[in-house]
């Protein structure tokens, strides 16, 4: 088994399982590694992919790109912006399958200029952290009601980069959540 952290022989092609019949949700979908999931997830079938981003016309091109290589996938690109929670809640509220058997929590920021979200809160934690909370905690009926049914192997992936590791030894520092003050070391606090 490999080590956390560590490099393991993957190969997407042949590893991911059959996603037949089943309901993913990726956020951060139009660029990067969201993109990169959304691409390589549509080659093993699943019945449908949610995904995320804040530009419309570059979900487009994943859209297209994604059909031509798979045009039995179906697609729907949930508009968000994730420095407005109630951007993220009325995006979510577009999802509409009574199924969700892979969330991919993806969408992030590092090192932006020091900034607070459309809520108040400095726009590191609102983005990486708040937004996702929500998604989960918005889709956690119908993750339980999947991971109920017969053969479900649900999922909630959480990726971020090792910029956690920069995080203040004491843990969120809750009482500057609010303020955009910014500057190195503490963007990178506030990232981790």
């Amino acid at each position: 088994m490999p080590r956390l952290g560590g490099f393991a022989d993957f190969n997407p092609e042949k590893d991911i399982p059959s996603l037949n019949g089943k309901v993913v949700l990726i956020t951060g979908g139009t660029a990067g590694l969201g993109k990169q999931s959304v691409q390589a997830l549509a080659k093993h079938a699943p019945q449908h992919i949610y995904f995320t981003g804040r530009n419309q016309k570059a979900a487009d091109i994943v859209i297209n790109d994604i059909k031509a290589e798979s045009p039995g996938v179906e697609l729907t690109f949930l508009e968000m912006d994730f420095s407005s929670l109630e951007s993220v809640k009325a995006g979510i509220n577009k999802f509409a399958h009574d199924r969700l058997d892979i969330l991919m929590c993806n969408a992030g920021v590092m090192a932006v200029p020091p900034a607070v979200s459309k809520d108040g809160f400095e726009v590191h934690f609102a983005i990486n952290h708040l937004a996702h909370a929500m998604i989960i905690h918005q889709l956690l009926p119908v993750l339980s009601k999947t991971a109920e049914a017969p053969n479900s192997d649900v999922r909630v992936i959480c990726l971020t980069s090792e910029g956690w590791k920069g995080h203040p030894s004491g843990g969120v520092l809750y009482d500057k959540v609010r303020t955009e003050k910014g500057g190195m070391p503490v963007w990178l606090y506030r990232y981790g």
